[in-house]
């Protein structure tokens, strides 16, 4: 397979995968919000939606809500991710089902055509991408062949999960004291894991059991440890390499990382605490994300980024310009 198309599938399936989370973490913690008497106000009630998000930096004129959603100027709004999936969707129509870029390009029209004075305007968004996200991954699934296409539609699709479940698991960080343990609520929802908590532990939701459920769980689909056997699957897939055994970086640090999160996961949080364990699982996915880029995506290039901050960065700046 061509790098470019590979890399086009990949991006295009780590876009819609990212709108879709933002968009679930929005809706719960707004419906959260309407549910607790809290002393934070205004905007200040979604700030840590953006620290969580790696959005806490950004300088921007817009409210919090509409940067994070429907911003143009935010390359990673919900309405700029569902823009580069289809634009990569686009480069590689050849490649995928008619079913599949059909759903794309119908869910950014039908954004477009929300109107700014629309006071439901972002729900609508958040609600119609998380709809058409499960609809462009049931397709995916029924009519794909089960080739190198869809392992790199799979791949980013896993990864992106991987690190977004991470973060959206550090939210408690980010708030004050007495706000934390409803946060855990809102984790479950964003993530759809609250009928499997029920199911598993009943009762009221507490901070071990649900970061248990999200970090470790080896057979909730949303769970880091879930995607993480997913991406080393693929990877060996893409590579025919035997399980077990790495042909390049991505393997081995995939590999690695799952044997942590298979036998000292528990220990390790434990011992750092659960914000700096979550880093480190952010540090290694951005790695991974790197290493992928480096081994088969950037064959055609002769200056290679020279770190995966750099990489995403650039990818993400140069996409956005599109829309200009």
């Amino acid at each position: 397979m061509l790098s470019r198309v590979a890399e086009n599938l990949y991006w295009m399936s780590r876009y819609i995968e990212r709108a879709d989370n933002l968009a679930r973490l929005v809706t719960a913690h707004q419906n959260e919000l309407l549910d607790a008497t809290s002393n934070l106000t205004g905007e200040h009630e979604w700030h840590p939606l953006l620290e969580v998000t790696s959005m806490g930096d950004a300088n921007s004129q817009e409210d919090v809500i509409t940067y994070m959603v429907s911003s143009q100027e935010n390359a990673d709004s919900v309405r700029n991710c569902v823009f580069l999936a289809r634009e990569n969707a686009r480069a590689v129509r050849d490649q995928i089902s008619e079913e599949m870029w059909l759903e794309l390009n119908a869910l950014w029209l039908d954004l477009k055509q929300i109107p700014e004075s629309d006071p439901d305007r972002h729900s609508r968004i958040c609600e119609m991408t998380v709809r058409s996200s499960l609809l462009f991954r049931g397709i995916e699934h029924t009519v794909l062949p089960r080739t190198d296409v869809w392992a790199f539609v799979q791949l980013g699709e896993y990864l992106e999960r991987a690190d977004k479940t991470s973060r959206i698991v550090d939210l408690p960080n980010f708030l004050p004291a007495h706000e934390a343990a409803p946060a855990w609520n809102t984790m479950l929802r964003a993530c759809g894991a609250s009928a499997e908590y029920r199911q598993r532990f009943g009762g009221e939701v507490d901070a071990t059991s649900a970061s248990t459920l999200l970090l470790f769980s080896a057979t909730f689909p949303r769970s880091v440890r879930f995607c993480v056997k997913k991406i080393d699957e693929l990877l060996h897939q893409i590579s025919e390499t035997d399980e077990g055994e790495y042909l390049n970086e991505a393997e081995r640090a995939t590999g690695a990382l799952l044997a942590r999160l298979n036998f000292s996961g528990v220990e390790e949080i434990g011992a750092m605490g659960l914000h700096d364990y979550v880093d480190s699982l952010q540090i290694v996915f951005n790695r991974i994300g790197y290493e992928i880029s480096q081994r088969y995506f950037l064959l055609r290039r002769d200056a290679p980024p020279a770190s995966a901050e750099d990489y995403v960065n650039s990818r993400m700046q140069a996409q956005v310009s599109m829309q200009q």
